[in-house]
């Protein structure tokens, strides 16, 4: 009589499992991982449009003064340029910080962009109605 033994196909079996358990596993992180950034992206995003826009509307209805503006939207000015700066939960700070809105002034026209540390994330050119001119 030849009894062999099944305890090697079986664990082989389990090893093979394992792995395919390990690869999917692996799989999901990275799906979850990239959701994750994809949905930090489009957060801010969605706030440097909020912010781009607000200070938009605080220009055009101080009808284009810069120094109004900037007391308005609690920011500083050098020369003709506006800058807010903005931690990474969007929060206004005094400091240089990951988000900055730089708004760019030249007549009645103003061109408006928020940056991260890397990139622009979103800019947008506006004017403001300027009575008597």
């Amino acid at each position: 009589m030849n009894f062999s033994s099944k305890t090697p196909l079986f664990l082989m079996e389990v090893v093979i499992m394992l792995l395919v358990f390990a690869i999917s596993a692996s799989i999901c992180l990275k799906v979850f991982v990239e959701g994750n950034r994809i949905s930090q992206e489009s957060y801010n995003l969605d706030q440097a449009c909020r912010q781009t826009q607000k200070a938009a509307e605080y220009w055009q209805s101080t009808n284009g003064d810069i120094k109004e503006t900037a007391h308005l939207m609690q920011a500083s000015i050098d020369g003709n340029e506006l800058e807010l700066f903005y931690d990474g939960e969007w929060n206004p700070v005094w400091a240089e910080s990951r988000f900055v809105l730089l708004m760019k002034v030249a007549g009645a026209r103003a061109e408006i962009t928020v940056k991260d540390q890397e990139k622009e994330i979103f800019s947008i050119i506006t004017e403001a109605v300027i009575y008597g001119e």
